[in-house]
């Protein structure tokens, strides 16, 4: 069962400044309109709702786009990585990223960067996760069909924060 938001109130002008400062610097031009954000917590997860929409959350310690928001707001604004059925299903039961899985990177990225996934069938992300290396590397990676763990999965759905927000 998830867990319930202990606390949830609109952020001060400042307080917003500082959020949308971290997620240009950390995530790129995020579609959040940064007039009447909230900020809502729970004993594991920060999340912040735009117009009512969660858009961004902290997951262990890493500020990252929603799935919901990625899914209603698009995610080409993100780099990305497109996987096969076989990455898609193991990353929707919480599995991080492996190489062979990998059909394309979109955008260029660093290690430590947060990334959307992406299922190939459907063009819908299906997880958002930290890239454990850089883009460049996990194309080369995904091109000789090397082994090897390329991205931590951060967000799901079907996971805790997506029970908690949906």
């Amino acid at each position: 069962m998830p867990g319930k938001f202990s606390t949830r109130y609109k952020l001060s002008k400042k307080a917003v400044k500082q959020l949308a400062d971290e997620a240009k610097a950390r995530l790129g031009n995020v579609p959040v309109t940064w007039d009447d954000l909230e900020e809502a917590r729970s004993s594991d997860y920060t999340v912040y709702f735009d117009a009512g929409l969660a858009c961004l959350a902290r997951v262990r310690g890493v500020l990252i786009p929603t799935l919901m928001c990625l899914l209603r707001r698009g995610f080409s604004w993100l780099p990305y990585v497109v996987v096969d059925r076989g990455a898609s299903q193991a990353i929707g039961r919480g599995a991080d990223l492996m190489a062979p899985g990998i059909r394309k990177v979109v955008g260029t990225f660093k290690e430590g960067d947060v990334v959307a996934i992406v299922d190939e069938q459907s063009n819908v992300p299906v997880g958002v996760g930290r890239a454990l290396k850089d883009s460049e590397t996990i194309s080369q990676m995904a091109k000789e069909k090397s082994k090897g763990k390329v991205i931590e999965n951060l967000h799901y759905p079907g996971d805790q924060l997506w029970k908690l927000i949906s």
